[in-house]
Formats: C-alpha cells, sequence, structure tokens
C-alpha cells in the first residue's frame, strides 16, 4: 500500500505557483506542496479500517521520512526567501 508514485516532475510542475517570480522559491514551494500532499494522503491510509500490520509499518515508515524530507525542506534559507519575497510586494 504505496502513495502512488508520479514522476516527480509532472507533480512539481502541477504545484508551481503562478505568482512567485523568484525561480528558487518557484520550484521549493512546488516542491514543499508535492510532499504535503503526500503526508496528507499517507495519514487518509492510515484511516482506512482493516489495515494489516504491514500495512500500517509501511505507511507510517513512509509517513515519518515525509515528515523528515518536510522538516528539512522547511529550513531557514526557504524562510528567508520567503521573506525576501514579502519585502517585494508592493501595494
Amino acid at each position: 500500500m504505496q502513495v502512488t508514485e508520479l514522476p516527480i516532475n509532472s507533480l512539481v510542475n502541477s504545484y508551481r505557483p503562478k505568482a512567485i517570480a523568484n525561480p528558487t522559491l518557484n520550484t521549493l514551494i512546488a516542491e514543499l506542496g508535492v510532499e504535503c500532499q503526500r503526508a496528507i494522503a499517507l495519514v487518509h491510509q492510515l484511516q482506512l479500517p482493516n489495515l494489516s500490520d504491514r500495512q500500517k509499518v509501511d505507511v507510517l515508515a513512509e509517513l515519518n521520512a515525509s515528515i523528515i524530507h518536510l522538516q528539512a525542506h522547511c529550513d531557514e534559507d526557504l524562510q528567508d526567501l520567503i521573506a525576501d519575497e514579502l519585502e517585494n510586494i508592493t501595494d
């Protein structure tokens, strides 16, 4: 029981924010969207009735990896890029 894996480029491109011109920030936000969707899908799998112990182990292991990826992804560099983007917005 694994989350359906699609080519990563297709997924990232589908999450690219149109309003962000900075290519690095654009890519990081898109990758964040992909990983968040992955984590949500895994949480939903845990809500299914009658999961075998093996299925629970697989889903929890994937969820743990996803959480670690999110923690690593949401670092100070991403926060700085978002802060820079906010500073460049004019009313």
